[in-house]
């Protein structure tokens, strides 16, 4: 099977590589990758993710429902990560905690660590004030 090819993208991938080593070397990052429904976004993520195949990735997505639910990308990340933001999630614990929870799980490991909030454009207060 061969991989799909990403026609006239490779610029955006090296660009979103460059930041992705800027975060490894310790300056965060918060890169938004935007376009209509359907040009690419998450095949731009998926083709870096592949090129960054020591890093680990948590993917996350806001609901598009009339009333979203309260940090919702948050809760499908804790999913994966497990342990204190779990439970933090788990008991409905406030925003301050949820969110110490999530930078304590990503400093707790020297592993370029990569959090895709998908459908941002249907994000809920709490979660933009996580990515505030």
């Amino acid at each position: 099977m061969h991989p799909m090819q990403f026609v006239d993208r490779d610029g955006q991938v090296e660009t979103v590589l460059a930041y992705a080593a800027e975060a490894d070397a310790g300056t965060g990052r918060l890169v938004l990758v935007e376009g209509e429904a359907g040009v690419g976004k998450s095949t731009l993520l998926e083709q870096v993710e592949a090129r960054l195949p020591d890093a680990t990735w948590h993917w996350g997505a806001c609901d598009g429902l009339f009333t979203p639910l309260p940090l919702a990308p948050l809760r499908d990340i804790a999913d994966d990560i497990g342990g204190p933001l779990l439970e933090a999630c788990r008991t409905d614990a406030s925003r301050e905690t949820l969110f110490a929870a999530l930078v304590e799980a990503i400093r707790a490991t020297d592993v370029l660590t990569v959090l895709v909030f998908e459908d941002v454009h249907w994000a809920d207060e709490a979660t933009l004030d996580l990515l505030r």
